[in-house]
C-alpha cells in the first residue's frame, strides 16, 4: 500500500507525463504543415474579403470603331493586383496587350495611360478583349516579366486561348477574376458593314463567371 509521500509523488510523475504529452500533441498538431520537402509552412487565416474574387471591368469608349479611328478603355478592379490584358484580333492573331502590371483596387484607369488611344487598323472585323486581374504574378506568356508593349504571339485563336486556359486552370478563383469586352472595327468605304453576319464568342465556354 503505498504511503501518502509515495502516492504525491506518483500524482506528481503522472501529471508531468500528461504535461508532456500534451506539448507533444500541440507541436504536431495542424498548426505546422509538414511538406513532402521537409519545409515547414505556417498557416495563415483566411480574411472573408480574401475569399471574394475580384471584380473586373473593361469598358470601351465605343463598341464601332472605323479603321483610322481611335479607341480607348476604361479600367478597375475591386482588388490590388496584377492585370493582364489579351485580345483575340480579326486578323486571327493573338496580342498581349499587359501583362503583370500593377493595379490599384477601386482606382479607374484609362487605356492606354497617356495616349490618345489605340488607333484601329484594317482588316475590319471583330476584336475581342479581356482583362484579366490577379492577386499575383503569374508566369505569363513573358514569363513574370512586367509586360506593357503589345506584342503578337504566335497562336492561333484557338491555341492561345487553350495556353491562357492552362495558366489559370489549377489557380483558385477567388485569386483572379476578368471581365471581357468585343469592339467591331469597320470599313466605312464600303457598301456594308455586315453587321448581318454572326459572329463566333471565341472566349465562349471555357470563361463563364460564377
Amino acid at each position: 500500500m503505498p504511503t501518502q509521500s509515495n502516492l504525491a509523488m506518483t500524482l506528481t510523475l503522472a501529471g508531468a507525463i500528461a504535461c508532456s504529452l500534451a506539448i507533444q500533441a500541440r507541436a504536431e498538431s495542424p498548426a505546422v504543415i509538414r511538406l513532402a520537402q521537409g519545409q515547414e509552412r505556417d498557416l495563415k487565416p483566411v480574411y472573408k474579403g480574401d475569399m471574394l474574387r475580384p471584380k473586373v471591368t473593361l469598358i470601351p469608349n465605343t463598341t464601332v470603331v472605323p479603321i483610322g479611328g481611335w479607341i480607348n478603355f476604361r479600367v478597375s478592379s475591386s482588388v490590388s493586383g496584377y492585370g493582364h490584358l489579351y485580345v483575340l484580333s480579326a486578323s486571327g492573331r493573338a496580342q498581349v496587350w499587359l501583362e503583370n502590371v500593377p493595379i490599384v483596387a477601386g482606382q479607374r484607369l484609362v487605356f492606354p495611360v497617356g495616349s490618345t488611344g489605340i488607333k484601329a487598323s484594317a482588316p475590319a472585323g471583330r476584336e475581342d478583349l479581356m482583362l484579366i486581374v490577379t492577386k499575383q504574378c503569374i508566369d505569363g506568356f513573358f514569363g513574370y516579366d512586367t509586360t506593357r508593349t503589345p506584342t503578337v504571339v504566335d497562336h492561333d485563336h484557338k491555341s492561345f486561348k487553350a495556353a491562357l486556359t492552362e495558366k489559370f486552370i489549377n489557380m483558385p478563383r477567388r485569386m483572379w477574376g476578368y471581365a471581357r469586352t468585343s469592339v467591331r472595327v469597320v470599313d466605312r468605304s464600303l457598301p456594308t458593314w455586315g453587321w448581318g453576319k454572326a459572329q463566333p464568342d471565341y472566349w465562349a465556354g471555357q470563361w463563364e463567371s460564377d
